[in-house]
């Protein structure tokens, strides 16, 4: 999906700034990199980045996207990071958290984070405007699945990490898109995308196209922070 995952809109700016906030000057680890939606945000605002990626086709795309910032991209995975014990002032897991395991990925970022260090899981949804509700509907006729249960998974790796949750914080944003984009877009979904034949998609697409305009990629992320006590 590295082809398919730049068509994603970026991260809310306040989302962004809300994270450098959380890191202050230090050392931020991004777990599941992906492309570089947080990493090279967070390094264009002066903070060293790790940007941890386990697909490597992702990983060398934000590595070529992070030229002249201040970016390690490493091949790993969240149970595995690459980094020394308590180095780590922000650990962040944006639209991730459904591809680790909590037990294993909350034992290393207790290993890694610093004695004051922060934690942040960003979690996201589509938008509740008129065109995301057909979207999804459309989707979900498509491509039957499971709905995502992050709160279990959520509360275990706040534990086992030992970090103190903060209140949670809410952004929103909604992106016009062309019917390129769009597509791009719901191919770089994991269920969409790689899951669904040519002849699915090409079926899955003439639906969407039929839907009404304007249309806009609307999200909504929750920050789920905490931070170690000392």
């Amino acid at each position: 999906m590295a082809d398919a995952y730049p068509a994603r809109p970026a991260y809310p700016a306040a989302l962004i700034d809300a994270l450098a906030e959380l890191a202050a000057s230090g050392t931020v680890i991004d777990v599941g990199a992906g492309v570089g939606h947080v990493s090279l945000p967070l390094a264009e605002r002066g903070l060293e980045v790790v940007a941890v990626e386990p697909a490597l086709a992702m990983l060398e795309r934000l590595a070529q996207s992070a030229r002249g910032l201040s970016v390690r991209a490493e091949h790993a995975t969240a149970e595995s990071l690459p980094s020394p014990d308590g180095s780590a002032d922000l650990i962040v897991i944006a639209d991730a958290l459904h591809f680790v395991d909590a037990e294993l990925t909350a034992k290393e970022i207790a290993r890694v984070l610093a004695p004051r260090g922060a934690l942040a899981i960003v979690t996201c949804e589509l938008g509740a405007t008129p065109f995301m509700r057909a979207l999804d509907r459309v989707m979900a006729e498509s491509a039957p699945r499971r709905p995502r249960r992050v709160d279990a998974a959520l509360a275990q790796l706040m534990s086992l990490a030992r970090v103190r949750p903060m209140p949670p914080q809410r952004f929103e944003d909604e992106t016009p898109v062309d019917e390129e984009t769009l597509e791009a877009i719901l191919r770089s979904i994991s269920f969409i995308g790689p899951a669904m034949s040519a002849e699915r998609f090409a079926a899955f697409r003439e639906r969407i196209r039929e839907l009404p305009k304007p249309r806009a990629w609307a999200r909504a992320f929750t920050l789920h922070a905490a931070r170690r006590a000392r």
